[in-house]
């Protein structure tokens, strides 16, 4: 089996109230955590992706705005029952 397989994805199931009190669109939220409007659409619909993707787009979001929250908390492995 490939690594990427047996790699665990992870969501945020929070991401899409998060960005959206903030951002109209993906797009705009791209232009300002400087990431692909793609990566970001698959985490407005909480498609699993890479943990260290999340984290990055969570700690861009949090220097950006009064974001709280520890990010641990917030990260759900898609393995998990």
């Amino acid at each position: 089996m490939s690594k990427k397989k047996s790699r665990a994805w992870f969501v945020c199931p929070q991401w899409p109230e998060l960005i959206s009190r903030h951002y109209s669109s993906d797009i705009e939220a791209s232009r300002s955590l400087n990431a692909d409007p793609k990566l970001l659409a698959k985490l407005r619909s909480r498609t699993p992706v890479a943990k260290s993707t999340l984290l990055k787009m969570l700690n861009r979001f949090a220097q950006r705005h009064d974001f709280g929250t520890a990010t641990d908390p917030i990260i759900v492995d898609t393995r998990s029952p």
